[in-house]
């Protein structure tokens, strides 16, 4: 395929890991629900059977390309002042649960030395 394409032709999945890569390099973090509510933006319904598998594609590719990145808790808003690693087996939630708690913690992935001390 030529690089004139328009931004529909290409795979979802690129798009979207457009989309998130966009909001970590504005905010330098990237908060776990950003896959979700940006693939939601492109126009696939949460209701689609290739929209969670769609976002956790992306999220492997997402954490391929950038190994140095760290799984954290921050609470919201988000205040990287006080993110707090995750456990290496937290499950990975690439969603909001619109029913959780207002202070309920958020999974994000920052750079290790954006972490507080």
């Amino acid at each position: 395929m030529s690089d004139d394409r328009s931004m529909t032709d290409r795979p979802l999945v690129d798009r979207l890991l457009d989309e998130v890569q966009e909001e970590y390099d504005f905010d330098g973090v990237l908060p776990l629900y950003m896959f979700a509510w940006s693939l939601a933006g492109l126009g696939p319904d949460r209701s689609d059977p290739e929209f969670t598998s769609t976002c956790r594609q992306a999220y492997d590719t997402f954490v391929q390309h950038h190994p140095d990145l760290r799984l954290v808790w921050v609470p919201w808003p988000i205040d990287l002042a006080q993110a707090r690693p995750a456990a290496p087996d937290t499950p990975i939630d690439l969603d909001l649960d619109p029913d959780a708690p207002v202070d309920t913690p958020l999974l994000a992935l920052m750079a290790p030395g954006d972490l507080p001390v």
